[in-house]
């Protein structure tokens, strides 16, 4: 667990390569996510990404990178993705957040290998599992940020409201 630590959102760029690796590892997340949700939910709607949903889930995958808690709950107690896609998007409906993070020990950033531990990793976990498989879903965003040796992965999901039962009328 990373302690919280200030951070502020006036950030360099990153390396042009590290950016293309990021956004590749991005798209094996989302064709592994797919393929998942095929092969385990085929029932469930197709996740479709949503532009707004990729900013948030950056967002988020950068904010960890750069010292905010690696947790779903920001430093004061929000879940920070929800706050987002609520405030954002549309207040009501279904919401979701998987979180990764990697430690590389001096290796280079590779893009599938990245993207392979982060699936594997959501799959093996029952929380992370059912986010992606969940019929509830049917857009998503994924956010892949490296900042030194630590490489973030966040996919954030988002559905339509459930529809809330009906009262059953008298005969």
């Amino acid at each position: 667990m990373l302690c919280a630590a200030p951070f502020s959102h006036a950030r360099s760029p990153a390396p042009v390569s590290i950016v293309r690796a990021e956004q590749e590892a991005e798209a094996i997340i989302a064709q592994r996510i797919d393929e998942e949700r095929a092969r385990f939910a085929p029932d469930a709607p197709k996740l479709v990404a949503n532009g707004e949903l990729i900013r948030i889930a950056r967002e988020r995958s950068s904010d960890m990178a750069h010292g905010a808690p690696f947790a779903h709950e920001d430093a004061q107690g929000r879940h920070a993705a929800s706050e987002m896609m609520r405030s954002r998007i549309n207040p009501f409906g279904s919401f979701g957040e998987n979180i990764m993070m990697e430690t590389r020990q001096n290796l280079p950033f590779t893009a599938n290998a990245f993207a392979k531990a982060a699936v594997e990793g959501w799959m093996a976990s029952q929380g992370h599992r059912a986010n992606i498989l969940s019929p509830d879903y049917d857009r998503s965003g994924i956010g892949v940020v490296v900042n030194g040796g630590n490489a973030y992965a966040t996919q954030v999901f988002m559905g339509p409201p459930r529809e809330a039962p009906q009262p059953s009328r008298p005969h």
